[in-house]
């Protein structure tokens, strides 16, 4: 069951570049970012609300330090490394740096998790980016002078932010005491909530407030489904995905975000993929089925 919300919340994150190209063209990142966690922190209030007051007051210190954890790295650095990034080197090359997104997150599950790993888990992450290497393109023609060290850097970041996020949710759940009362749609409401208040000092810097009335509706809708469904619904999942499977696991898990943005993009916005993307594609499929039938650790 615990693979299924990882499914479910790595598809979904997926969708988040869909969601993102109906609003980028309009609004600036930190505004953009703070409207879709207004709504990610609305819904989670309008689902649990009441349960989400009575958990802070059972919270331990510990708890609510890593929620704060989470909304610095995965909600606010992710998106002000990537942002910077893309300043630097364009969105491909980007593509191809996320791609390391599964191996960070396996090397901080062995770091701080200190989980053991399977001869099936290993080889299910290798088959992982060997299917993201593929899903961006592989082999690169990009020029090695073309690719700057500091965008690269930066993107790198927000990849290890994105990773640093994930663990820190099978750490919180396999220490913490608070589990009944941080249920995953309370735990992503004060994930968003806390990111929501960090973003909007910068937002604010944007002056933004023309640009949010020139908002088409299909932007509107788009912040919408970033915010309550990307959000909170995709937290959620890899929240209680979190409860249930090892980090390893959660790691090639991962590899299924760009293989979702690639179907979002295919499908919604009419872009077209190769054979190379359709390989990776199914490369990364392949990998959790090798991982979801891993049984004997080492």
């Amino acid at each position: 069951m615990g693979r299924l919300y990882l499914t479910i919340a790595f598809i979904l994150a997926g969708s988040s570049i869909v969601a993102a190209r109906f609003v980028s063209d309009y609004i600036p990142p930190f505004t953009a970012t703070f409207l879709s966690l207004v709504f990610a922190s609305l819904t989670a209030i309008l689902f649990c609300g009441k349960k989400m007051l009575c958990a802070a007051k059972q919270f331990s210190k510990g708890t609510w330090t890593v929620i704060a954890l989470q909304a610095v790295f995965g909600s606010f650095l992710f998106r002000v490394f990537l942002t910077l990034g893309l300043q630097h080197i364009g969105a491909a090359q980007a593509g191809v740096v996320t791609g390391a997104t599964p191996a960070i997150t396996a090397l901080f599950t062995w770091l701080m998790l200190r989980e053991r790993f399977s001869l099936r888990t290993a080889i299910g992450i290798l088959i992982t980016l060997a299917g993201i290497l593929l899903v961006q393109g592989f082999p690169f023609e990009t020029a090695a002078e073309n690719l700057k060290p500091l965008g690269v850097l930066l993107v790198l970041g927000s990849a290890a932010c994105e990773s640093l996020f994930a663990t820190l949710s099978r750490r919180l759940h396999m220490d913490t005491r608070d589990n009944d009362a941080l249920s995953p749609v309370v735990h992503a409401g004060y994930v968003s909530a806390v990111a929501m208040v960090l973003c909007f000092p910068p937002a604010l810097l944007e002056s933004p407030w023309t640009a949010i009335a020139r908002l088409p509706v299909s932007g509107w809708l788009g912040l919408v489904w970033y915010g309550s469904i990307v959000t909170i619904v995709a937290f959620a999942c890899m929240f209680a995905g979190a409860k249930r499977c090892s980090g390893y696991t959660i790691a090639a898990f991962a590899g299924i975000i760009p293989i979702s943005s690639a179907v979002f993009a295919v499908i919604v916005l009419g872009e077209t993929i190769g054979a190379y993307q359709i390989a990776g594609c199914i490369l990364v499929v392949l990998a959790t089925l090798v991982i979801s039938k891993n049984k004997k650790a080492f």
